[in-house]
């Protein structure tokens, strides 16, 4: 028994002993317990900033060692979008004139002598208010004004509402540059300007700013945004001296060629084509930095029986036609076409009519047809004209909206002074019982439908028909020659000149007592300008606006 407890003291100082050279060794290996130097996270003193318009106050306790405090606004909830950082030694910051109805997350952080004791972060967020109300004056861009590489901006002038400069901002790249200047005395008396060096096909943000304000986020106007013109990188850029006519058959027929395929036709090029039968939508896109392209035409497009296209799409291009008894376009197949669009197109020479459909039954589908800052003159002249649009597939037409903004229809009756010889109207709906949303707005008609009654949708029950801003230059026919039961009619700001003898009546309109000779500049050689600019034509903004001084 004697032997077992004195066993039990020796292996009891040997455990002993070992324990202390263990806590010995300890004193230098890399898991001795090292003192807390870093700093307490800062503690908010109040539940939620205070915000005040657009400024946001944050408050916190004092934490003890702290040298200075780190404040960070963030965009996202990530706090990866760092929007602006500050740096003091306060327990308290205002971060003032900061953008309005914003989203702003926020932390903060108490910062060591030496970096590498500092706190974690605290988190608080906050939403700025909105923006106080202002004046909204500067206007949307009108594609008319924009080329590759220069957008002119307009807005309204008044003493209330000063301008001194203006901003154009890339909207989806930090690497393009964005362009800013002081505007000149007369960009400010006009209310426009043009801006250069855009970058072709990009999206911009445009602000006009009043600089005499204190606060940065006061100074701007409304925004708008815009597009340059210009091919994208999947564009087919189709240069001076290609055969286009070849290029767009190859394709018609090429299955790997997708719908949408859009053609940029280089500036002053000049193209001779042979329209065929289209079995899918394109594109033709005519370069702005110089002349808009030519397009040669000697017969007219027609769709395939049976297709189902997405859009087809005519931009900035002069087309003429070379056949006597010819067309844009004239079909007499079924098909459907989801978008039709012309914008800033010149069309001459067509003598028979522009857009046809014939084929008795054979049904037709426009989802809409969109027509803006286009031409029509010298048409027209054949003995047997068909008119602008003649819809004839025996009330098998659908038509679901048609809209035509700022263009002009005059001189109908080409090569000949048979002014019978015209193009007839501007819409003939036929016997089509499918009702349309029909629109005319800011359109000029000189020397046009001479006689003729301009618009007929006698079968289309509960249609939409807007006529407004319309300037009637011409000894045409009825504007109306007959009209679906329960339609809807809108009409305002209509103007008529002497040479409408049916009076302004029937469209709500206003004579001007004035014969076109005297309203226009040189109307006999096509130059439709506005010769007094306090005719109530210029103060009203009425016809296309492109005459207007």
């Amino acid at each position: 028994m004697k032997n077992s407890k004195k066993l039990i003291y020796i292996l009891s100082l040997i455990g002993l002993i070992v324990f202390g050279e263990i806590l010995k060794s300890c004193d230098n290996d890399e898991f001795r317990y090292k003192p807390v130097e870093d700093l307490f996270q800062p503690k908010f003193v109040l539940a939620a900033p205070l915000v005040k318009s657009n400024s946001i106050a944050v408050v916190w306790y004092k934490v003890n060692d702290a040298a200075s405090y780190t404040v960070e606004l963030h965009l996202d909830n990530y706090y990866k979008s760092l929007y602006k950082s500050y740096t003091t030694t306060d327990t308290q910051i205002l971060m003032d004139d900061i953008p309005y109805k914003t989203q702003f997350y926020i932390r903060v952080r108490s910062n060591h002598v030496n970096g590498a004791h500092n706190s974690q972060w605290a988190y608080t967020n906050a939403l700025t208010e909105d923006r106080p109300p202002f004046d909204p004056i500067l206007n949307a861009v009108e594609r008319v004004n924009i080329t590759e590489t220069d957008v002119t901006v307009t807005w309204a002038v008044s003493s209330k509402n000063p301008v001194d400069s203006i901003s154009v901002q890339p909207a989806q790249s930090l690497e393009l540059p964005a362009i800013g200047r002081k505007l000149t005395a007369d960009e400010i008396s006009k209310g426009e300007a043009t801006v250069t060096g855009l970058e072709k096909n990009t999206l911009y943000n445009l602000n006009i700013f009043d600089n005499i304000k204190p606060r940065r986020y006061d100074k701007p106007y409304n925004q708008v945004s815009f597009r340059s013109a210009g091919p994208s990188a999947s564009t087919i850029i189709v240069a001076k001296g290609d055969d286009l006519d070849a290029i767009l058959r190859t394709n018609n027929d090429d299955p790997t060629i997708p719908e949408g395929t859009e053609y940029f036709l280089e500036a002053g090029s000049l193209f001779k084509i042979t329209p065929f039968t289209i079995s899918k939508g394109f594109k033709l896109t005519g370069g702005t930095q110089g002349e808009r392209p030519q397009i040669e035409m000697n017969g007219n497009w027609n769709i395939a029986e049976g297709s189902y296209l997405s859009s087809l799409a005519f931009e900035n291009i002069r087309f003429y036609q070379t056949i006597d008894a010819s067309y844009f376009f004239n079909s007499g197949t079924a098909w459907k076409i989801d978008q039709i669009t012309f914008y800033n197109c010149v069309f001459n020479y067509f003598k028979r009519g522009f857009w046809r459909h014939q084929g008795n039954g054979k049904y037709k589908e426009i989802g809409n047809f969109d027509m803006s800052y286009c031409t029509f003159d010298q048409v027209g002249g054949h003995t047997g004209p068909y008119g602008t649009f003649a819809f004839g597939s025996a009330g098998a037409d659908n038509v679901k909206k048609a809209v035509f903004s700022n263009c002009t229809f005059m001189r109908d009756y080409y090569q000949t002074t048979d002014q019978n010889r015209n193009f007839k109207n501007l819409w003939d709906y036929g016997t089509s019982a499918y009702p349309i949303h029909l629109e005319y707005q800011n359109i000029t008609i000189y020397d046009y439908a001479y006689n003729r009654a301009l618009i007929n949708i006698p079968s289309a029950v509960g249609s939409t028909l807007i006529f407004k801003n319309v300037l009637l230059a011409s000894a045409c026919g009825k504007v109306i020659q007959a009209i679906g039961a329960n339609t809807t009619s809108t009409y305002g700001n209509n103007y008529t000149t002497t040479n409408y003898l049916l009076g302004a009546s029937a469209i709500q309109g206003t004579e001007l007592g004035v014969s076109a000779q005297n309203l226009f500049v040189d109307p006999a050689n096509g130059n439709l300008m506005i010769k007094d600019s306090n005719s109530p034509i210029v103060t009203n903004r009425v016809g296309d606006t492109r005459w207007l001084p």
